[in-house]
């Protein structure tokens, strides 16, 4: 069965990002447009902003797709993703897709849908998402996680957070029951630069798969709130001769992350700029 693909994916949503973003004025260009203030364009580009309704698209091409737990999804190999968000006030809804390699022929992709939660008060910010994990042509791998993140912003210095994961079917199959715990420190740098580091504990109810220490860290690069490239370096405590052969490497890496990102509110401020 032929199934649509990252890469398919993320520009159907982008077109569809777009053609929600025209007006009538775009829509019929040869029609003259009238002469608008300079005040009635910050008028009309605070309304976008106080908009509660957004939608946000990125794309992102990496060197390796690395887990939150730290293992490779695609033997050391680069991977094109996507992820579509529509938010509502705090309420988000959208999906993260992106290729896979296993070692098998199947799954090739992997297609996560979510919701979420994710209210801010003053320079606390909190994210409850649920997660579901399809991984096309091989559901048995299928599964749900839910994450809980709590952050705190020390006025621009620094933000510190905290995460909880819980999947009450890790890989499918009735494998295992998974708790992820982690850190995470984000560094605001000169030049539109941030570093920014985590460290997380990954348990298991049955020992099926190793208990371990994964940790990451890295420097990202922002233009125009846009573009941006990551390199971060990863790697876990577990031994990589015996704990993690195969398909699913656990041994230190480095990974490049070069990404775009747009939204409804971004294309409606460049219209409204024209």
């Amino acid at each position: 069965m032929r199934h649509i693909r990252p890469a398919h994916l993320a520009g159907v949503a982008a077109a569809c990002l777009v053609a929600a973003s025209m007006t009538p004025a775009h829509a019929q260009e040869d029609a003259p447009r009238p002469a608008v203030s300079p005040s009635e364009r910050v008028a009309n580009a605070q309304a976008i902003e106080d908009s509660p309704f957004d939608i946000n698209l990125t794309v992102a091409a990496m060197t390796d797709y690395v887990s939150l737990r730290g293992f490779t999804q695609t033997r050391r190999g680069p991977a094109v993703q996507a992820t579509l968000d529509a938010s509502y006030d705090d309420f988000h809804a959208g999906f993260f897709t992106s290729n896979v390699d296993f070692g098998t022929p199947e799954p090739d992709t992997e297609f996560d849908p979510y919701v979420a939660w994710r209210p801010s008060y003053g320079n606390w910010s909190f994210d409850v998402t649920a997660y579901y994990y399809f991984y096309l042509d091989n559901e048995a791998l299928n599964y749900p996680e839910i994450f809980s993140t709590a952050s705190y912003n020390f006025d621009d210095v620094a933000t510190l957070g905290a995460t909880f994961a819980y999947a009450p079917n890790y890989f499918g199959d009735d494998r295992e029951t998974g708790t992820f715990y982690k850190a995470n420190l984000s560094v605001p740098l000169p030049k539109d630069f941030t570093f920014s580091g985590s460290i997380g504990y990954q348990d298991f109810d049955k020992g099926l798969f190793d208990r371990h220490l994964v940790w990451d860290a890295g420097l990202t690069y922002t233009f125009e709130d846009t573009f941006s490239f990551d390199i971060r370096y990863h790697d876990t405590d577990l031994d990589p001769g015996t704990q993690c052969t195969g398909a699913f490497k656990c041994d230190a890496t480095i990974v490049g992350t070069l990404s775009i990102s747009t939204g409804l509110k971004a294309l409606r401020k460049m219209a409204l700029a024209e």
